[in-house]
């Protein structure tokens, strides 16, 4: 494997090294001596004049053959293009010299036309905010190109005259006609169709399709909650993703755990980017500039988790005029406010949202308590017409409190995040992203433990609260170079530092709130470094290619690993309405996310990879097919499989957070598979936008320590999932939405064991004392239960109107959960003196039938 990347990378070098020898030989000026004459004048008159030497033998040349030149070419490659039209010869540069030589086949048509390269940045004409995915088409030779993250495109087009278009969803598309004489950089404005208010971003670059997953920038009314719009719940409309409420960051795809998702905001790493236990992102929808889901074609560029890539890319504010946007709603308040500090020079973004729902919840007498807030800031400058500088700085946290039935839990955790962002045009074809990060996650999780004796009467209440918390540092840097319109390169590389500290405790009467308050525990640091290696090939207007290399380099303390994570991706378009795609992924992830399964929600903690807990790996196989047809009408459908090393469970019976020593024996590894058809239905209209999902599963795990070494279901083995929602516009002022989800339940395991722990280095001095009692739960063997299926109804409609120039308004009113159906099941385990064990399930309504109206003002 290191041998075949070794001979890719000078493959790579090899090969533009060549193309910039020929293209530069072939754009220097020359201008004939003649418009007629033999094609031994030309030749010759080439070597007279220019500083190009031209070798060949006149016995295989028709040197006789007379020339008449058309138009005014200038250029040694222009007057080549007709000299040796039609000959059967190759070429070969070497030494400043063009050596011609005998074929059996002539020269591609255009060998010898110089191509230079048109690039630039494309931009919103009202705001100049780069415009992602914008496309950049040349129809006379049908190639074209996009634009990246930050707005850049470059395309090649031959010399003189050419017409292209540029072209992004919802925006007028723009006719240019350019006379290339050389690179030429073009910075293009593109201006908002009059008729559309709010757009779905889609950009088809080439003949294939390359498929990703984008969130929508249209505020469609199911992707609201409680009257707060947040882009991430559309993932949850496609197949082979779950959201699940009852954990932090409750996120599953493809039969992975949360831990296996990764989230980018502006490339910083993010560790629980959620609110409300994964209910609602930390992105707030307006300040948001592109959103993508990688779960079956991953990037090379991309690693660290084994199911998904999240990646996240928030505007970099207006530089033309002040604009915002205010919201109010049942579950918080926000807004995001941008404009220039210097117009088209520097600009600056502000968002905050903070909830407000509490009174709410306590006049209904709930049981629960939610605070949560979001502060993003970002400052773009531009340093010349190359250098773009951007700062972003990220501030979040939660507080959960639930009190209900038997339960009492209380949670806080919280993200703070700096990056430090530099992008720089190095040259017409080559563009470079660079950022430094700084990413910080704090969680700290109490649970009160209730002992009661044989009458029911409470005999022992203890709080045992957690703290773990996780610092990352990492600089990366990408390069993008496109080689000509069908290839393009993308190298680059990362160093990380990671500092952790996993597991602090404090065994007290009342909860604790403060990092201070816990015990010291040694952190736990690892680094690691990335190299990445990906093509985008485009062979003809049906294929597309892009197969690529991850090599990550692990230490943690004098565990040291090296991991060679080959990507493979490649779509072919049978017609104009069918394609085909295939890829394959291997994925390495060095962090573990462990859970105590018996202290409540949110009690994860972070561990490194060491020699004894191997980082975690997958591959996956995923072959897919789609249909689109000129009425709007979409269909995906996917069979996958995919395999997993090394994946974590908590050891049953054992407390991780409270033998801190020997915290590796309380973690299993094992072995994960997960397998499923995965089928999605698409039609939009003017008036209409239907969606429906369906998907098919096995998820499976084994470890040796469970179930006798036997495979069990994953606990969120869900075999069946629908989902379905339409949105149907009555007019330009009224919107109608529904949304109705449908799952197979989970699987619970229970323990088959329960003894008293009489361990004095867990603080119980005498086992008989009632409040020094406590219970160990075992399992041995893996007691599988099936949770009820759960399903839900949510309903709204949305008013558009004008309040003025620049002023305009959105009232959304629904009814989230329209019949009421509790979430899934959660189970706590209480213990009893006189019967040692009792078993309480708890069925959890965080949000019952819940009606809200919300009011959006944007300027």
């Amino acid at each position: 494997m290191k041998r075949l990347f070794c001979i890719l990378v000078v493959l790579l070098c090899s090969f533009q090294l060549t193309l910039a020898q020929r293209v530069g030989l072939f754009a220097r000026s020359y201008t004939p001596s003649f418009q007629q004459g033999s094609i031994r004048q030309f030749l010759e008159d080439i070597n007279s004049h220019s500083p190009v030497i031209i070798e060949y033998a006149a016995n295989f040349l028709d040197t006789g053959k007379v020339i008449t030149l058309q138009g005014s070419p200038c250029t040694i490659g222009s007057v080549l293009q007709q000299v040796l039209q039609d000959q059967a010869i190759n070429l070969l540069e070497k030494h400043n010299k063009l050596i011609i030589t005998p074929s059996h086949t002539t020269l591609p048509a255009d060998f010898f036309i110089t191509r230079y390269a048109v690039y630039g940045i494309i931009k919103e004409t009202v705001s100049g905010e780069p415009l992602v995915d914008a496309t950049v088409w040349h129809p006379a030779r049908q190639r074209g190109s996009y634009s990246n993250n930050h707005g850049y495109y470059t395309l090649l087009l031959p010399e003189g005259k050419n017409v292209i278009y540029i072209s992004y969803a919802g925006y007028d598309t723009r006719k240019i006609v350019l006379e290339l004489k050389g690179n030429t950089r073009m910075d293009v404005h593109l201006a908002p169709k009059s008729d559309i208010k709010e757009v779905t971003v889609t950009a088809v670059p080439a003949a294939v399709e390359v498929e990703e997953n984008k969130a929508s920038k249209e505020a469609n009314s199911h992707d609201i909650i409680l009257g707060e719009s947040d882009a991430l719940r559309s993932f949850y409309l496609d197949p082979g993703v779950k959201n699940i409420p009852e954990i932090t960051y409750g996120m599953l795809v493809r039969g992975g755990s949360p831990d296996q998702n990764i989230f980018l905001l502006d490339g910083n790493p993010i560790f629980n980017p959620t609110h409300l236990l994964g209910t609602l992102s930390i992105a707030n929808k307006t300040s948001l500039k592109s959103m993508y889901l990688y779960r079956k074609n991953f990037p090379a560029r991309y690693g660290g988790g084994l199911s998904s890539v999240i990646d996240v890319m928030t505007k970099d504010g207006n530089m033309q005029r002040w604009q915002g946007e205010a919201n109010a709603g049942l579950l918080a308040g926000s807004f995001t406010l941008e404009g220039p500090v210097k117009k088209d020079r520097s600009s600056i973004m502000v968002s905050f949202r903070q909830s407000w729902i509490n009174p709410i919840l306590r006049m209904l007498r709930s049981g629960i308590s939610v605070q949560f807030y979001d502060l993003h800031l970002k400052y773009t400058q531009w340093v010349g017409k190359r250098d773009k500088i951007m700062v972003n700085a990220y501030a979040g946290n939660d507080e959960l409190q639930l009190h209900q039935n038997y339960t009492n839990n209380q949670q806080r955790w919280g993200n703070k995040a700096a990056t430090l962002n530099w992008n720089r045009l190095l040259s017409a074809r080559a563009f470079i992203n660079s950022s430094f990060n700084v990413s910080n996650y704090d969680n700290i999780a109490g649970f009160r433990y209730n002992l009661y004796d044989s009458t029911g009467r409470l005999v022992q209440n203890r709080v045992y609260n957690t703290y773990s918390s996780m610092q990352q540092y990492n600089v990366r840097t990408a390069l993008e170079f496109s080689a000509n319109n069908n290839i393009r390169f993308n190298v680059g590389g990362k160093a990380a530092y990671t500092r952790i500290r996993p597991f602090d405790t404090n065994v007290s009467a009342e909860f604790m709130d403060r990092p201070g308050d816990f015990h010291a525990f040694p952190p736990l640091s690892f680094s690691d470094m990335v190299l990445f290696y990906e093509n985008e090939f485009r062979p003809n207007k049906r294929l597309f290619l892009r197969p690529g290399l991850r090599v990550s380099f692990y230490k943690h303390h004098d565990f040291k690993y090296t991991a060679w994570q080959p990507r493979f991706y490649a779509v072919y378009k049978l017609d104009q309405r069918h394609q085909l795609d295939v890829s394959y992924n291997h994925m390495t992830q060095y962090l573990h996310m462990v859970t105590n399964p018996y202290m409540g929600i949110n009690s994860d903690a972070w561990v490194p990879s060491t020699g004894e807990l191997q980082p975690e790996e997958s591959d996956m196989i995923n072959l897919g097919y789609s249909y689109r047809n000129f009425k709007k009408f979409i269909l995906h459908a996917d069979v996958y499989y995919k395999q997993m090393r090394n994946v974590t469970n908590y050891a049953e019976g054992k407390n991780l957070f409270l033998n801190t020593v020997d915290w590796g024996q309380s973690v299993q590894l094992g072995k994960g598979w997960s397998y499923g058809l995965e089928t999605k239905a698409e039609r939009c209209t003017d008036k209409w936008y239907l969606h429906l999902s369906y998907t098919l599963s096995w998820n499976w795990r084994r470890f040796a320590g469970l179930n006798n070494g036997v495979k069990f279901p994953f606990k969120y083995d869900r075999r069946h999932e629908i989902n379905t929602a339409a949105t149907f516009k009555y007019n330009k002022h009224w919107s109608f939405s529904a949304f109705w989800m449908f799952a197979t339940g989970d699987v619970y395991s229970l323990p088959n064991q329960v003894y008293p722990d009489f361990d004095d280095a867990q603080q119980i001095r005498d086992p008989l004392a009632p409040k020094e009692y406590r219970l160990i739960y075992n399992s041995s063997l893996s007691k599988m239960y099936r949770t009820l299926p759960y399903h839900r109804l949510d309903v709204s409609a949305s008013h558009y109107h004008s309040l003025g120039k620049n002023l305009r308004s959105r009232v959304t009113a629904g009814i989230y959960n329209i019949y009421g159906s509790p979430s899934q099941y959660v189970y706590d385990l209480e213990g009893t003196l006189g019967k040692r064990s009792l078993v309480v399930t708890t069925k959890y309504q965080y949000f019952k039938v819940t009606p809200y109206v919300a009011y959006t003002v944007t300027f």
